[in-house]
């Protein structure tokens, strides 16, 4: 409550002014002070930010944003995406559902999700109102107008429908197009060592150009976008990261800190590097230590580089196709006694966040999401210096490997709990105040697009 109280004194001046306003004594319009709003990002940003304040700075941005609205209605946040479960590409389906349900209480905005089908052709299922109650789905890119004429503010998924996001702004040139950068496809198409899947990064660069406002998912990723000049291109970039809901905060799992298995889960891609384990335990000749790579990715074509590891280490490694099936990815997560985050590149890093709510046992790349994400409690985890240069980076994982062998299961545990405390700060109690903050400052015209 003291950090409440300072805020409520620093901006008493703000509070009256608008109390004021609402009874015509100011025009509120006049006082907006776009300073004003910024230092509450900078006080509110805070890693030991409480649920009062939290709870009191919604309030009073429900409270401003309310004197605005017309009959009662909330707000309409178009959420534009051609991810939505069942349709999952990877993570970003997990980002759209997570803001969705961030926003299911919202007094005051609405999140409508408009479902790119034109585009790839995806099919969602006939019951899926079912699970979205409002969604829309764009069937014919000539329709356009429709499904946008009552929305207030886009939140664009998109990157490779530059098209799509032409004809937006060009039906609704007042619309807000806020871009979401869930990763940089140049990054990923260098660290991938080129893909045909990445190498039309330049339709992302379109799309930066086209957009309003860019968001960037870790301060890592402000970085890669200043170093290759994006900001030439869009300089209205905010930094907010991903929100994650803790699913066992008052369940303790059975997680056996004695296990010899070491996993990895996720995608099986070059820049991931999820060969590090069966590397590591061949070469240092770990006796008893097992590896459970879980995601191998046989949807499209055939993997032979995966099923050749295995063969070559029949007795050592076990491989799992990517499935969504819970029963599997459950039985992983109850066997291993260690989740390895590899990788020369990770924007943020959900799976991070699924081990960390389970209190399992974490041997981290000290990089990009995964290191603002454990930053706080870094000495919980065991860090490995990250390197391109993959002899310099096997070397530096299998000493990190070493030195995780060497902790007790109760070491383990104990670290296990502690990191698990870093989690708070992505909460969706706390990373919504960001988008609210934002989506104030455009629905009150008190932003400057450059």
């Amino acid at each position: 409550m003291i950090v409440i109280f300072n805020l409520f004194n620093k901006y008493l001046d703000f509070i009256i002014k608008y109390i004021c306003s609402y009874f015509n004594f100011y025009k509120y319009d006049d006082i907006v002070n776009d300073n004003i709003i910024d230092d509450i990002i900078d006080d509110i940003n805070i890693d030991n930010i409480d649920s009062n304040t939290n709870n009191d700075i919604i309030k009073l941005l429900k409270n401003t944003l309310s004197d605005k609205k017309l009959n009662n209605k909330k707000y309409k946040i178009g959420l534009l995406t051609n991810e939505i479960p069942p349709i999952i590409y990877g993570g970003v389906a997990t980002w759209i559902v997570n803001f969705i349900k961030m926003f299911n209480k919202s007094e005051v905005f609405e999140i409508v999700p408009i479902f790119l089908e034109s585009y790839l052709d995806d099919k969602l299922p006939d019951n899926i109102t079912d699970k979205y109650s409002n969604i829309r789905i764009i069937k014919y890119n000539d329709s356009i107008y429709k499904y946008f004429e009552d929305i207030d503010i886009c939140v664009n998924n998109l990157w490779i429908c530059t098209d799509i996001i032409k004809h937006i702004k060009f039906e609704f040139p007042d619309l807000t197009l806020i871009t979401v950068c869930h990763s940089l496809i140049i990054m990923e198409n260098l660290t991938n060592l080129g893909s045909i899947y990445t190498n039309n990064y330049n339709k992302q660069e379109e799309t930066f150009k086209i957009s309003d406002i860019i968001i960037l998912i870790s301060k890592s990723e402000e970085k890669y976008y200043k170093k290759y000049n994006y900001d030439k291109l869009n300089p209205n970039t905010y930094v907010i990261y991903n929100s994650y809901t803790p699913k066992y905060d008052n369940t303790i799992l059975n997680i056996n800190y004695d296990s010899n298995i070491i996993g990895y889960i996720g995608r099986h891609v070059p820049r991931k590097r999820p060969e590090l384990l069966i590397n590591a335990v061949s070469e240092l000749k770990l006796k008893n230590i097992k590896v459970h790579n879980f995601g191998i990715d046989t949807d499209k074509y055939d993997n032979d580089y995966w099923y050749n590891l295995k063969n070559k280490h029949k007795n050592i490694l076990k491989i799992t196709k990517f499935t969504s099936d819970k029963n599997q990815i459950e039985n992983y997560w109850e066997t291993i006694g260690c989740n390895c985050i590899t990788g020369i590149y990770e924007p943020f890093g959900f799976t991070i966040c699924e081990a960390l709510d389970r209190r399992i046992s974490l041997v981290v790349s000290n990089i990009d999401g995964p290191k603002e994400i454990i930053d706080s409690v870094k000495n919980y985890v065991t860090l490995y210096d990250v390197d391109y240069n993959y002899k310099k980076d096997k070397k530096n994982f299998n000493n990190a490997l070493l030195n995780f062998l060497k902790l007790t299961p109760e070491e383990k545990k104990n670290n296990a709990f502690e990191a698990r405390k870093c989690l708070d700060r992505f909460r969706p109690e706390n990373i919504i105040i960001d988008w609210n903050i934002l989506f104030y400052k455009i629905l009150t015209k008190n932003i400057i697009l450059k």
